[in-house]
């Protein structure tokens, strides 16, 4: 069976092509699971994958699963290794890109031309903007903003520093970004937010939950576990140890059981979380006590808040009340119920000056909100006040 996919692989493709060489897929299970040709497996393993020498250059075993990452010796071999590793591919493919994109595409005697006209023209003390406008020559060869590019990565004679207003210019500066590890990352597999999206899009009528975690001082040893209804603009919030994954999972199959099955199965179907430590073991609230699936969980892409936009939105209420560096260790939980109460029955343009309580009792009912502690709050006795 072929299979076609026009995007090239990103982080989360690469996240879940290693999950499954974890799992020891084959070749066609994974290409079954990211959808893409076999080529484009080969290539992204040959092309991408990180080589530990050793003094023994051959190995037989690698010839049949290409790589080293679920070789059961691979522990106490002295021959050369070949690891994937979805942090450095996503880094060399990075570098590549960004490297073939440094190059200039313009021809040698057009770059002297430039040169020739720019440095005339700043050595006057002009703008680049006044050159650009002055030069119709300039106009027909590329743009401005090309011009000020190929100053920037010092392929003309004039520094950057010589342009006008060059140092209250705001440029944006590389972040080197340290990947999260995750504990396992077989949980990926099939709970990356691409799957999250796919999922949506075919269970448009269901309801999204999106998790996060809010901490106060950086110090603190508490945090609030934040849960978002974002159809309805609706947060609850849950006091937990902070950095403590297994209270995560406790608190919320807490919920489940005091809610039932069948209640958890229709306001419960579709769990988003960040990749915070807090949530490494999320994928373990998909199954009850008796091992039956009742909801489904996904991960956001790695440094990307805008994958639950809605969530992070509604945490501005949650900073009316906890400013940020503000310890919440002293907070109890009765606190928190009575912060989110109020937020809930804050009016919202957005919901055509209604309240998210309103919308979520209509929906899941009043005998829900009363179990996760939010009760409703008259709209001129609301207070988004700080509680710390």
């Amino acid at each position: 069976m072929k299979y076609v996919k026009s995007n090239k692989l990103d982080i989360s493709d690469r996240m879940t092509l290693q999950g499954c060489l974890h799992a020891k897929y084959n070749v066609s299970q994974i290409c079954k699971t990211l959808k893409v040709n076999k080529t484009t497996i080969y290539r992204e393993l040959k092309r991408n994958s990180r080589l530990v020498e050793a003094t023994y250059k051959e190995c037989k075993i690698r010839d049949k699963i290409v790589i080293c990452n679920r070789c059961y010796k691979r522990n106490g071999c002295n021959k050369d290794k070949i690891y994937y590793d979805y942090k450095y591919a996503q880094k060399l493919t990075d570098n590549r890109r960004s490297s073939s994109r440094a190059k200039p595409r313009i021809k040698k005697e057009e770059i002297k031309e430039i040169d020739d006209i720019v440095l005339h023209g700043v050595n006057l003390g002009q703008s680049l903007h006044h050159i650009y406008v002055s030069n119709p020559r300039l106009k027909y060869i590329c743009c401005e903003k090309t011009i000020r590019r190929l100053i920037y990565r010092g392929n003309l004679k004039v520094k950057s520093h010589q342009l006008r207003r060059y140092l209250v210019q705001k440029r944006v500066y590389k972040k080197e970004y340290s990947y999260k590890n995750v504990k396992d990352i077989r949980v990926l597999i099939g709970r990356t937010f691409k799957d999250y999206k796919s999922k949506v899009k075919y269970n448009k009528d269901k309801n999204i939950v999106q998790y996060d975690s809010v901490i106060g001082k950086r110090s603190d040893k508490k945090a609030i576990l934040t849960i978002t209804f974002p159809k309805f603009n609706f947060q609850f919030g849950i006091l937990i140890n902070k950095n403590d994954p297994t209270l995560v999972v406790k608190k919320i199959k807490n919920i489940f059981i005091r809610i039932g099955i069948n209640k958890v199965k229709e306001i419960f179907p579709i769990n988003l979380s960040d990749n915070g430590f807090e949530f490494s073991n999320f994928h373990a609230i998909e199954y009850d006590e008796n091992g039956e699936k009742i909801a489904n969980t996904y991960y956001t892409t790695p440094y990307r808040s805008t994958d639950k936009a809605e969530c992070e939105r509604n945490h501005e209420f949650i900073r009316y009340c906890i400013p940020k560096s503000k310890s919440i260790d002293k907070l109890t939980q009765e606190d928190l119920n009575n912060m989110f109460s109020n937020i809930n029955s804050y009016v919202r343009k957005s919901l055509n000056d209604t309240t998210p309580y309103k919308l979520t009792k209509e929906k899941f009912g009043k005998e829900f909100l009363d179990l996760i502690g939010i009760s409703k709050i008259e709209r001129k006795k609301v207070k988004l006040l700080r509680i710390v």
